[in-house]
């Protein structure tokens, strides 16, 4: 493990939750009802996210929360990603 993460974990110590993700099967509609809410999506970045750029550098489209509680990260990621991640994780 290295970069950010690894240095999240060698500050917090183990057994930290540091993310969550949630899916949706309409990643726009997501979007649209999140601005409608008053909350700026982010990019991975933390930098406002335009409805035209919902694609992450991995190819995956995803939205993330703004980060309210320290270094936590809420996602909501498009069902066919997350379904690929698990198949690819458990492969």
């Amino acid at each position: 493990m290295a970069g950010n993460l690894k240095e999240l974990l060698d500050t917090s110590g183990e057994g930290m939750i540091y993310r969550h993700c949630y899916s949706t099967p309409d990643i726009e509609k997501a979007y649209d009802e999140l601005m409608a809410a008053g909350v700026q999506p982010e990019d991975e970045n933390g930098k406002p996210l335009a409805r035209a750029n919902l694609q992450s550098p991995s190819g995956a489209r995803i939205i993330w929360l703004p980060k309210r509680f320290g270094h936590f990260s809420i996602e909501i990621l498009e069902d066919k990603a997350l379904e690929a991640f698990i198949e690819a994780a458990f492969s």
